[in-house]
């Protein structure tokens, strides 16, 4: 039986080690996944300044940022910026002013708006280098641009898709998640499984025994019994062999004829009285 609860004991270890190298496995995955989304996040901001400064930037000319850009002119800027910049993974553009207007977007009824929250993120990018958010499915990356002499100061905000860079991040490493979050919970099972079939067989054999040997395990009252009856026994003092003066009188040798010998011996005077 000892044996049986080692075994049980050596299983229940082996299930629970692999379920917690299976759970560590699954955690390094996700965490090589999100690193390799923020390294694409950070490549992504970096295409955007480069597409910014080398090809955007060229494009425009100080005269045509002054104020927002419409009629000919944003025809013909839409077909380069198209050509050009929206080729490839960016998906939509937008031009701000420091005042958080809209001088050109392509779309075009977006033209001249103005929107009072971007004025932090615009001088925020102007402070800085290149600042990208995430909205919803779509990363955001707006960089400033110095246009013309004297140089205008303008925004720009390249659009791309953020699904796209977070699928791309997960084509490696991410499918080992959900492998090793199954794998620990098989492994789990296995575990309570293993605890409930050691658990049924112990008793199963131990019922068993009880059939094969029912003297092993006496009833109460009989047990009772007998101690009690060993209790009562006389005990030899300590260093003197037990002699018939420490035994009770029904187990000193010839009491049963002393006693028969006592009964007809009565039984002759109630005769001879009669």
């Amino acid at each position: 039986m000892a044996e049986r609860r080692n075994r049980g004991r050596e299983l229940r270890a082996l299930w629970a080690t692999l379920a917690v190298i299976c759970l560590l496995g699954a955690g390094a995955a996700y965490g090589a996944t999100r690193y390799l989304q923020s390294e694409l996040e950070a490549d992504a901001t970096q295409d955007a300044r480069k597409l910014t400064n080398e090809v955007l930037e060229p494009l425009l000319s100080a005269k045509e940022v002054s104020a927002p850009i419409r009629g000919d002119h944003y025809g013909a800027l839409l077909a380069e910026v198209r050509e050009r910049v929206l080729a490839g993974p960016i998906t939509g553009i937008r031009l701000w002013a420091q005042d958080g207007t809209v001088l050109f977007s392509d779309d075009r009824q977006m033209v001249g708006e103005r929107e009072a929250r971007m004025r932090g993120d615009v001088y925020a990018s102007i402070a800085g280098s290149s600042e990208s958010v995430v909205e919803g499915d779509e990363f955001h990356t707006l960089t400033s641009m110095r246009v013309g002499q004297p140089p205008t100061i303008v925004t720009a905000e390249l659009i791309r898709s953020h699904a796209a860079i977070v699928e791309e991040s997960r084509e490696q490493w991410y499918p080992w998640v959900g492998r090793g979050l199954t794998a620990a919970g098989v492994l789990a099972v296995l575990w309570v499984v293993t605890a409930i079939a050691f658990s049924v067989v112990g008793v199963a054999q131990a019922r068993r025994a009880e059939h094969r040997n029912p003297e092993v395990a006496a009833p109460p009252a009989r047990a009772e019994r007998v101690t009690a009856h060993v209790a009562a026994a006389p005990v030899a003092a300590p260093g003197r062999p037990a002699s018939d003066e420490d035994l009770p009188a029904y187990m000193r040798p010839g009491f049963r004829e002393e006693v028969e010998a006592r009964r007809r011996m009565e039984m002759e005077g109630m005769s001879a009285d009669r």
